[in-house]
């Protein structure tokens, strides 16, 4: 018979290793201020779910001095894989009684996946300091400046000092709320543990798009073939190949429609060979269907 002592053991037991889990969940981040002409940079690496409409299994956000990388786990594959690199064109610190906020703006410029986040062909819009916008496409990172060519005009050079904001599908707000006691200051840097950072798309679109499911991008990456479903793993199996076709013909790991059919076919010709060798009857094979790849 459990006593109240004893619940009430068990009780504290429990709750004290569901705060050992939560503070198991939060990540180190560091944050540098900027100073003069050097940015502010970030490191550590913090789970993300999604960016946008791209669904990011398994998804972390890493910091690397003043770029911003998303990985994760393409579908097929079972490692994470980086698929969105940005550039942090400004970061920023922002202290409340409570609670604090640090984040910044990143404009991502690479990755297999950044044409999930919209068309090549969208337009960039960057805002200077001056109030001048320009309107065109960022083609490049060039260190701390984007190599940027207006619509109407020829190409150039602009500082990230120089911007307040760009509006682009390829453009995103990042925050990250922590505990203002949990930031622990050193000279111009802090760190702090954080459980989840939120990206922001800058464009209006962008935020009408948050509110859709997101979707997991098809992968491109070599290994991520489409293998055989389930439906023609149970026909061959119905066919017994196992025991009666497997000696005479190879069947490859990962099959396609096409090569599936195939593989059909030869069945059908080793059981005529087999009929008129007088070897027993045929298999019953079937009449084909279309096998859908998942």
């Amino acid at each position: 018979m459990i006593t109240k002592n004893k619940f009430r053991a068990v009780l504290l037991a429990a709750s004290l290793l569901t705060l050992n889990g939560l503070a198991s969940l939060a990540n180190t981040i560091a944050y540098t201020a900027p100073v003069g002409e050097t940015p502010g940079k970030f490191a550590g690496e913090i789970p993300v779910k999604r960016i946008n409409g791209v669904l990011l299994p398994d998804g972390l956000a890493k910091f690397d001095g003043d770029e911003l990388t998303l990985a994760a786990v393409p579908d097929w594959l079972f490692d994470r894989d980086t698929v969105l690199t940005g550039a942090i064109v400004r970061a920023e610190y922002a202290s409340q009684t409570s609670n604090s906020v640090i984040g910044g703006l990143v404009y991502f410029y690479d990755g297999q996946w950044l044409n999930n986040l919209a068309s090549p062909k969208m337009p960039d819009t960057i805002e200077l300091l001056d109030g001048t916008q320009l309107t065109g496409k960022i083609y490049a990172r060039l260190g701390q400046a984007f190599a940027f060519k207006p619509a109407d005009g020829g190409q150039r050079k602009i500082n990230f000092t120089d911007i307040k904001t760009i509006s682009s599908p390829r453009a995103y707000t990042f925050n990250i709320p922590v505990p203002t006691t949990r930031i622990t200051p050193a000279d111009t840097t802090m760190t702090f543990d954080a459980s989840s950072i939120v990206l922001m798309p800058s464009g209006v679109a962008g935020r009408i798009a948050m509110a859709k499911k997101a979707v997991l991008p098809q992968s491109h990456l070599p290994g991520t073939e489409q293998g055989i479903s389930n439906r023609s793993i149970a026909t061959f199996v119905a066919l017994d190949i196992a025991n009666d076709i497997i000696p005479a013909i190879a069947i490859p790991l990962v099959l396609s429609p096409w090569t599936q059919q195939a593989a059909l076919n030869e069945i059908r010709k080793v059981n005529i060979q087999s009929q008129l060798a007088g070897q027993g009857s045929p298999l019953a094979i079937p009449v084909p269907v279309a096998v859908p790849v998942r």
